[in-house]
């Protein structure tokens, strides 16, 4: 009986040492919410000027970096939605195809995203050597002319605002 009561002692004491170390980990890991993190080259009309090279929107989820082998581009369009972690960094690398000039631009998100990113979309494009940084909220538009329209195709439907290179939050 001794060595029962003994074992159910120790198995609770390690169900909550280990509950402990996973509410640990989820505390300290990055913060993901239900987003999207998006790129239209055709739709934004940069796709015949610019050709895109890398892109990495934090380092925390393999899905949300490219980078293209040498010679070829990760394409002018792409999309990841859902539970996704919230990147502190958008790294973008392109190419001006008039000169084969390459630029790159890192971007600390930290200060520049919503508190809360659910149901919100991040996008970006490059006009020439500039590139642009949009959050697209989930609020949708009553009208095709309401203000803003902003760069991106997405402000024609949705508020959006750009958070690079300047910063315009609503």
């Amino acid at each position: 009986m001794k060595t029962i009561q003994r074992f159910q002692h120790l198995w609770r004491r390690w169900l909550a040492l280990s509950m402990l170390v996973v509410m640990a980990g989820c505390a300290t890991g990055p913060k993901v919410v239900s987003h999207s993190f998006n790129y239209d080259g055709f739709n934004d009309k940069w796709a015949d000027k610019v050709d895109l090279l890398a892109y990495s929107y934090g380092d925390q989820y393999p899905k949300l970096r490219r980078k293209a082998a040498e010679g070829s581009t990760v394409g002018a369009q792409g999309i990841v939605n859902g539970p996704i972690p919230v990147g502190d960094f958008l790294y973008v690398q392109w190419r001006l195809k008039a000169t084969g000039e390459v630029l790159e631009q890192r971007v600390d998100l930290r200060d520049r995203l919503p508190r809360d990113m659910t149901d919100h979309e991040l996008t970006f494009l490059m006009d020439g050597r500039q590139l642009y940084v949009y959050v697209v909220t989930p609020r949708r538009k009553k009208s095709f002319d309401e203000p803003p329209i902003l760069k991106t195709w997405r402000s024609e439907f949705a508020h959006a605002y750009e958070i690079y290179p300047t910063l315009r939050k609503p």
